[in-house]
C-alpha cells in the first residue's frame, strides 16, 4: 500500500510558544509543497501566527482546550479534507484529536511526546490525568514518537511497549543571528551596557522551567558580582508571580521579562550564559538553540539534558530546585569566561554532530507512512 501521499493534520493546541511549536514548524515547513500538511492551532495562539506569517497551512481550532466540542471539530476537519494520518503534540491534542480520529475512522493515529508528563507536574491530579491520555491512547492502538531518550524510557515505563515507541530527535535548523552581541535596542533601552554579564533563559513561564529558583539564585549573586543581568524569554501563566518575586527582592535592575520575542538568535548572541533548571525535560528546542549559538549553557540534570550533556565538559550541570547550586554555577560562569566558552564549542559541536533536521523529518514521516 503507497501511503507516501495521504494528507496529514498535526494537531497542536498550546497557549503559548515553546519546543513542541518549534518542532511542529519544522515539519510543516518541511512538508510544504511537498505533500499536504495542516495544522490545527488555537486560533488566538502565536504558533498560528508564526504558521501563517510563513504561508503554511493552518486550521484555526475556534474552542478552548476544555471544550468538549473539540472533538467534533477534529472528526468534521477529518471527514471534509480527507485526512489519513493524525499527530498530536500534546495531551489536550492527544486527547480530543485522537478522540475525533478514531470516530472519523480510517485514521493512523500519532501521538509526538515532548515530555514525561507525571513528572512534569510534579505528580499533580492534572499530571495524572495528562498521563492517563497516554494510556487511552496506548489502548486504542496510537504509535509514540519520543523526542529524548528520557521521554522513551518514561513512555515504556508508564506500560506502553516498546514496540509502538520511536525515538526521534529533537533537531532545528539553526540560525546565529546578526554577531552585533550587545548591540541591540532592547538591551540600550534597559541601559545593559557591554560590560554586563547576561544571563538568558529562553521558556513558557511555567512550574516545570523552574523561573523562580534562577530568580533567587541571581538574587544571591547580585552584590558579589553587580554587572550580573538575566533577561527571561517567554510568557505564561506564572509572570505576575515571579514579577512580585522579582520586586521583593528588589532585583528589577537586574531582572528583565522579556515576553514573547520572535528575535531569539539575537538575544542568544548577545548573551553570556544560557540557563534552564528546569524540573523535568524532554530535550527542550530551546538547548539546541543556545548550543547552535556556541553559548554556555547552565542547566539542571533533568531528563534528555542529563542524558545529553556532561558536567564541566559541554555543560554546567545542577541538581534541579537546588538554588545554592545554580548560584555556584552563575558564579563559575562569571569568574572562569575561557573556560566557560570552551564549554559552549564543546556543546556546539556535540548538537552538530548528534541532531540532523533531515533525519528527523525522514524519520517522522517514516511513522507516517508505516501501514
Amino acid at each position: 500500500m503507497n501511503t507516501g501521499n495521504e494528507p496529514v493534520l498535526i494537531i497542536d493546541l498550546a497557549k503559548y510558544y515553546g519546543g513542541a511549536d518549534v518542532r511542529v514548524i519544522e515539519l510543516a515547513r518541511s512538508l510544504h509543497g511537498k505533500r499536504a500538511c495542516t495544522v490545527a492551532a488555537l486560533a488566538e495562539s502565536p504558533l498560528r501566527q508564526r504558521l501563517e506569517a510563513e504561508g503554511l497551512k493552518v486550521l484555526p481550532v475556534p474552542y478552548s482546550r476544555s471544550d468538549p466540542r473539540l472533538m467534533f471539530f477534529i472528526y468534521q476537519a477529518i471527514k471534509r479534507e480527507g485526512f489519513r494520518v493524525v499527530d498530536a503534540h500534546n495531551p489536550q491534542s492527544q486527547f480530543w484529536g485522537h478522540l475525533g480520529a478514531l470516530l472519523a475512522g480510517g485514521v493512523r493515529r500519532i501521538s509526538t511526546v515532548h515530555s514525561a508528563y507525571r513528572l512534569e507536574h510534579n505528580n499533580s491530579m492534572k499530571g495524572r490525568f495528562y498521563e492517563s491520555v497516554l494510556y487511552l491512547n496506548r489502548w486504542t492502538g496510537n504509535r509514540f514518537i519520543a523526542v529524548s531518550e528520557a521521554v522513551e524510557k518514561y513512555l515504556i515505563d508508564t506500560g506502553i511497549p516498546a514496540g509502538q515507541v520511536r525515538l526521534i530527535h529533537n533537531s532545528l535548523h539553526l540560525s546565529e543571528g546578526d554577531n552585533v552581541g550587545k548591540d541591540i535596542p532592547l538591551l540600550h533601552d534597559l541601559g545593559w551596557d557591554k560590560g554586563t554579564f547576561i544571563v538568558s533563559i529562553v521558556a513558557r513561564l511555567e512550574p516545570v522551567k523552574a523561573h523562580a529558583v534562577l530568580v533567587d539564585a541571581i538574587a544571591k549573586n547580585i552584590e558579589r558580582y553587580p554587572q550580573l543581568r538575566c533577561l527571561i524569554v517567554g510568557d505564561g501563566r506564572l509572570r505576575d508571580e515571579l514579577e512580585v518575586q522579582v520586586k521583593n527582592l528588589n532585583a528589577g535592575k537586574f531582572i528583565h521579562f522579556a515576553g514573547f520575542r520572535d528575535d531569539i538568535p539575537i538575544l542568544l548572541n548577545a548573551s553570556d550564559v544560557f540557563c534552564l533548571p528546569s524540573l523535568s525535560e524532554g530535550l527542550p528546542y530551546a538547548l539546541l538553540e543556545a548550543a547552535g549559538a556556541r553559548l554556555p549553557v547552565l542547566v539542571s540534570k533533568v531528563g534528555g539534558m542529563a542524558a545529553l550533556l556532561t558536567h564541566m565538559e559541554n555543560a554546567y550541570l545542577i541538581p534541579p530546585s537546588d538554588v545554592d547550586a545554580l548560584a555556584e554555577g552563575l558564579a563559575w560562569m562569571i569568574t572562569h569566561p575561557q573556560e566557560a566558552k570552551v564549554m559552549g564549542q564543546a556543546a556546539f559541536n556535540l548538537t552538530q554532530e548528534k541532531f540532523s533536521p533531515a533525519r528527523m523529518i525522514a524519520e517522522t514521516l517514516a511513522v507516517y507512512d508505516s501501514g
